[in-house]
Order: structure tokens, then C-alpha cells, then sequence
């Protein structure tokens, strides 16, 4: 299973983060293993961080919340909001049948 982090930055977020940058960075690393994608996301005129999204291939809720639990951004305060959320992850395919096996089930 795959659980989607989302997670916005409080107003001056963005621009507090980058003392804590090397360690978000360290954190990321660390957790490469069982990151399906990570980014950042960014404001209307793509210049500006709002905050970062990461697909974690992970067991359950619990194992997300201990990712996000140590990520440094969060730990130091950063994150207006915070959403964890499961997800079937469609593409690239987690494993090659897996959409042979959901196209099998389309009628």
C-alpha cells in the first residue's frame, strides 16, 4: 500500500525551512528506500515553495505518521497542514501485472 503525504507551509514556512534544509534532505535520503516520489509543491507563478508532497510505499498509516513525525520540516514547525492519505499507486506500475490484473477486471 501507498500512503500519500501532503503538507502546506504555515505563512514564512517556506522561507524558515532552510536552516533545517540539510537535515529535511538527510531525512529524505534515509526514507528513499520507501519513497515512491517526493516534491515540492509550488505557488501559482512557480517560484515560491507552499509545501511538498511524498507517496510512501509503506504498510499502514502508523509507518506514514513516523515518517512524518521525524521529518525535520515538521518537527521544526514548518507545516500549516499536514494530510495523510492512502492510495493505489496505477502508475508506473507497483508491480508489471498489476495493471494487466486491473485490466482484467474492467467488463
Amino acid at each position: 500500500m501507498a500512503w500519500l503525504v501532503r503538507c502546506l507551509y504555515r505563512p514564512g514556512g517556506a522561507q524558515d525551512r532552510l536552516p533545517v534544509r540539510a537535515d529535511h534532505i538527510r531525512h529524505m535520503l534515509a526514507w528513499l528506500p520507501r519513497t515512491v516520489f517526493g516534491a515540492a509543491l509550488l505557488d501559482a507563478d512557480v517560484r515560491e515553495p507552499t509545501g511538498m508532497v511524498v507517496a510512501l510505499s509503506v504498510a499502514s498509516r502508523a509507518e506514514a505518521r513516523r515518517f512524518i513525525d521525524a521529518e525535520p520540516y515538521n518537527r521544526a514547525g514548518l507545516f500549516a497542514t499536514v494530510e495523510l492519505t492512502p492510495l493505489v499507486q496505477m502508475t508506473p506500475p507497483h508491480t508489471p501485472e498489476f495493471l494487466q490484473a486491473e485490466l482484467r477486471k474492467c467488463p
